[in-house]
């Protein structure tokens, strides 16, 4: 007597090798088709358990050297910094030479392997948002955005054969009703 796992194991792969043309014409073909999404769905969740555990090793490889590479890099990026601020040091001591001779300074320099340079930035607002509103609004620099409520027009407004009416018959500018099938959802418990 085979176990009933065998059975069962024998009607899957027999719904795996005959996809016949299936149609839903009553409750019980409907419990079927969806006793055969759920099926359909349980392949593909043990479809991915298995890509999971076949990727896990080589994402546990991937970062191991990505970890690496980020140390390996530390010792570089800490001397290229050190090289950067020594330039910055340099290109600023020679702009205060300029200054102090009285010439205009020149803040480029250009070197064999590119160039260095300072450049004027603008500077950084820390803004009160309350006070200063309260001062433009004295001033006049202040915006008022208008937007429509268009829950509130939903419900006091109704739709008629693809048009949006108000309670005086008006049709509301603007808006076209366009209607839609219901849509179709399926939940596998």
């Amino acid at each position: 007597m085979k176990a009933i796992e065998e059975v069962l194991e024998g009607i899957n792969h027999e719904e795996e090798q005959s996809f016949q043309p299936f149609v839903v014409n009553d409750l019980e073909t409907a419990a079927e088709a969806q006793r055969r999404i759920a099926f359909f769905e349980d392949q593909k969740k043990d479809i991915d358990s298995i890509i999971e555990k076949q990727i896990a090793p080589f994402l546990a490889k991937i970062e191991k050297i990505k970890a690496w590479g980020e140390e390996a890099k530390k010792e570089h990026i800490e001397k290229q910094e050190h090289y950067s601020n020594q330039l910055e040091l340099y290109i600023r001591s020679e702009v205060e030479k300029q200054m102090e001779s009285g010439k205009k300074p020149k803040k480029t320099i250009n070197l064999p392997y590119g160039s260095i340079s300072l450049k004027k930035q603008e500077p950084e607002f820390q803004k009160d948002e309350e006070h200063l509103l309260e001062y433009a609004r004295k001033i006049g620099f202040f915006k008022i955005k208008e937007t429509v409520d268009w829950a509130g027009i939903k419900k006091t407004h109704k739709v008629v054969d693809g048009k949006m009416i108000n309670e005086d018959g008006e049709v509301v500018p603007g808006v076209v009703a366009i209607e839609r099938e219901d849509k179709f959802t399926l939940k596998l418990e």
